[in-house]
């Protein structure tokens, strides 16, 4: 009894059980006083730092895919040191403390297109930000641009030709990137500004030639109009109106850019049912397409089966793998 009171020694059941039988009470309770003891024990015990470290790190993986950013090489820091780990996140996101929001507005071509960006895609944003600046390009020209985009499918017929594109957009101001998009982020593209400086970011989540042409040229009308920022503005249900016409704005844009949809129209009245592989070639060649990029359009317009002509649909991502895109002064 003594040692119980004293603390030296715990409770055990067969003490619990000579407890309730000679005090008339349960064993349970005893146990219970028993557990309940130990656990203030290891409370008092635990040092409030201890508690503070699971806080900040909770915080600092709320903010950011830490582990994933640091693999990617985005970020250098170590996670047993949480003082450089929050530092490095904090010089990532640009902003002073790890209590801030990163202001990086943009707009993104994404699956849920209608929900608010999440961590993960403002730090795929962060990254596009920081890759662009990096970048030269001539003084941005809107008109220019949109002269640009009306021929630029031209140069989606071959792998030489593509890889002209960042050439191509950085002649007339804007900055082209390609960046990865992060686990679980379902992001296609974005585009955003650096002051005046326009940015187009593809993340070739998906490698097939019409996905790339497809979301540059959306990107491209977020530019035109001026865009890249807007859904990151609004709020409450005018928001998720007003981001899913721009959204089908700018997917209206990129299809008839990429292939004039009267044209289009009057092929698949012409040969439906029976889309051969020859007849899509040939059209293709008409208005100068990557032939790819007619099957993705038939594909989206339900014409074609998405099983069908895949091997039309050729990959762009070896084009952009060996170096980091550049821009041209």
């Amino acid at each position: 009894m003594n040692e119980i009171i004293a603390g030296k020694k715990a409770i055990t059941p067969e003490t619990a059980l000579a407890f309730s039988q000679a005090l008339g009470t349960s064993a349970d309770y005893w146990l219970g006083l028993e557990s309940r003891y130990r656990l203030d024990l290891l409370h008092s015990k635990k040092k409030p730092r201890d508690e503070g470290t699971v806080q900040r790190r909770a915080k600092l993986f709320s903010k950011v895919p830490v582990s994933e950013l640091i693999k990617r090489g985005w970020i250098k820091a170590d996670l047993k040191n949480l003082d450089r780990a929050e530092q490095a996140v904090c010089d990532f996101l640009k902003i002073q403390s790890i209590d801030d929001e990163p202001e990086v507005p943009f707009s993104a071509r994404k699956a849920k297109r209608d929900e608010p960006h999440s961590p993960a895609q403002m730090a795929w944003a962060c990254q596009v930000r920081n890759a662009a600046g990096s970048l030269v390009s001539s003084k941005y020209s809107k008109v220019k641009l949109a002269a640009l985009v009306k021929e630029l499918r031209l140069w989606s017929r071959s792998d030489q030709e593509t890889l002209q594109v960042p050439a191509l957009l950085a002649s007339v101001g804007v900055r082209f990137v390609i960046v990865e998009h992060l686990s679980g982020t379902r992001v296609d593209g974005g585009a955003l500004w650096l002051g005046e400086v326009p940015v187009v970011a593809l993340s070739l989540r998906y490698d097939r030639v019409d996905w790339f042409w497809f979301t540059l040229m959306h990107e491209l009308a977020h530019i035109l109009e001026g865009e890249g920022s807007l859904d990151t503005q609004l709020v409450g249900n005018d928001a998720q109106r007003s981001v899913s016409e721009i959204e089908e704005r700018a997917d209206k844009r990129a299809s008839e850019w990429l292939v004039p949809q009267d044209q289009l129209q009057v092929f698949a009245n012409r040969i439906s049912p029976y889309f051969s592989r020859s007849a899509i070639q040939d059209f293709a060649r008409r208005i100068n397409v990557h032939p790819g990029i007619v099957v993705g359009q038939l594909q989206k317009r339900g014409e074609i089966p998405y099983s069908h002509h895949r091997n039309l649909l050729t990959g762009v991502r070896h084009l952009f793998s060996r170096a980091e895109p550049q821009g041209r002064s």
